[in-house]
């Protein structure tokens, strides 16, 4: 990805490579931000990994559909 995390142009990126990534790869993505989350949830990287985890929710869920 070219821009960093805090950039409009993050989110676009990383939204885009979701739609790129297959099953198994977002629920691992997903899982890992979760357990990343639970281990420290006010880290210095929470926020990123929040975003993270609902990009690749969101993505599978318009799987599903």
């Amino acid at each position: 990805m070219e821009y960093e995390y805090g950039q409009h142009q993050w989110h676009s990126e990383y939204q885009a490579l979701c739609k790129k990534r297959d099953k198994d790869s977002l629920e691992y993505v997903a899982t890992d931000c979760w357990q990343a989350l639970q281990a420290m949830p006010h880290g210095p990287k929470s926020e990123q990994y929040w975003d993270e985890f609902w990009y690749c929710r969101a993505e599978l869920r318009s799987r599903e559909a």
